[in-house]
């Protein structure tokens, strides 16, 4: 299966990117700082960090993780206004009400960014792009805030799109452009690809996605293991797309830390924890389903949420681990983790044999 792959079952997604959120919020209550640098994050004092910055003040370099003795030495003029997470998560749930109008299928990365699954609404006569326009149009409209959006008929690469015309933009990709887009797509736009794994497919002369041919499959396979597959999958527009099955169904266990963690070994712990309790939730499963993945998610100590998975027949402590350090290795400076989740994806042994349908 190709990105070209088509069929009658047409998925259609739209990712809705807030343009710095955090700040925008902000300035609706200080409008008087509109033309200003400005950020939201820790003081100096205190060793803090830049968690959000304007388009102003990026022009400067001062970016979310940044710290911010830097980031007020590289912008004097700074205007640092403290993090107050309950007037965010308020504005989210805002989103979260103006998102359902047009579907039911709404799943939020962090507080100022979500996936929307549009497939078979009859909103505007089912146009992702006519749907996404209005959704922007309308969060200005009620809301006071401006929203970015990419749509495309495959979940990360709507979000890859939302990204293209930042900020205040929207960029479509339709079915029949998905194989040129990705042909031309630095491949650190993949979602997983951190600097350890570009070093990587650099060395194997893989920079852009129409790089990563079938015949690199053993090559990625060597030095990447798992991920590596999932990486060429990325590269050739392939989605799972057994989830959508009523037969598959995810068993799970997190937990939100006491306090922050800055060490990957302490995640590491902390996933070994996970896996004896997740362990006595498979068993009550039951032996009718099969495990097909694995699944190591991270929420992060600005509350966006990464999360990776891969193929795996049982509950394995060495593919658990390699996704924390994939999921450790691509997050932004100076987040912290403040909740670890771990979850297996099961199958019903009698659809081992059904052929799952193509998205297109």
């Amino acid at each position: 299966m190709t990105a070209t792959t088509k069929g009658k079952n047409e998925r259609k997604f739209i990712h809705v990117d807030m343009d710095s959120f955090f700040v925008s919020v902000e300035l609706l209550d200080a409008p008087h700082l509109n033309q200003h640098p400005v950020a939201v994050g820790g003081t100096a004092s205190e060793r803090g960090v830049i968690s959000t910055a304007n388009y102003i003040a990026r022009k400067f370099g001062v970016k979310s993780g940044l710290a911010t003795a830097t980031a007020q030495r590289m912008c004097p003029d700074l205007v640092l206004l403290p993090v107050r997470f309950e007037a965010y998560e308020a504005i989210t749930r805002k989103l979260d009400e103006i998102f359902r109008r047009y579907t039911d299928k709404v799943e939020f990365l962090s507080l100022d960014e979500a996936s929307l699954e549009v497939t078979g609404r009859t909103r505007f006569n089912g146009s992702a792009t006519h749907m996404a326009a209005h959704i922007r149009a309308t969060v200005q409209q009620e809301l006071g805030l401006t929203a970015s959006a990419g749509v495309a008929p495959l979940k990360y690469l709507a979000k890859i799109a939302s990204e293209v015309q930042k900020p205040n933009g929207m960029f479509v990709i339709t079915p029949n452009q998905v194989r040129g887009f990705l042909d031309d797509l630095d491949v650190r736009k993949i979602p997983g690809v951190g600097p350890k794994t570009y070093a990587v497919l650099e060395n194997l002369g893989c920079r852009q996605c129409r790089d990563i041919t079938e015949e690199k499959i053993p090559a990625l396979m060597r030095y990447l293991g798992v991920h590596g597959f999932y990486v060429w999958e990325r590269c050739q527009g392939i989605e799972d797309h057994d989830e959508q099955s009523s037969d598959i169904k995810s068993v799970g266990i997190e937990r939100t830390l006491p306090r922050d963690c800055h060490m990957l070994c302490d995640c590491l712990k902390e996933l070994d924890r996970l896996s004896e309790g997740l362990r006595e939730r498979i068993a009550e499963v039951g032996d009718d389903y099969l495990i097909i993945k694995n699944q190591v998610k991270l929420k992060f100590s600005d509350f966006s949420i990464s999360s990776t998975e891969a193929p795996a027949n049982t509950l394995c402590q060495h593919t658990v681990s390699s996704l924390c350090r994939l999921l450790w290795d691509t997050r932004r400076e100076g987040r912290a983790i403040r909740l670890i989740g771990l979850s297996v994806k099961v199958r019903r042994k009698v659809q081992d044999d059904i052929q799952l349908a193509f998205p297109w």
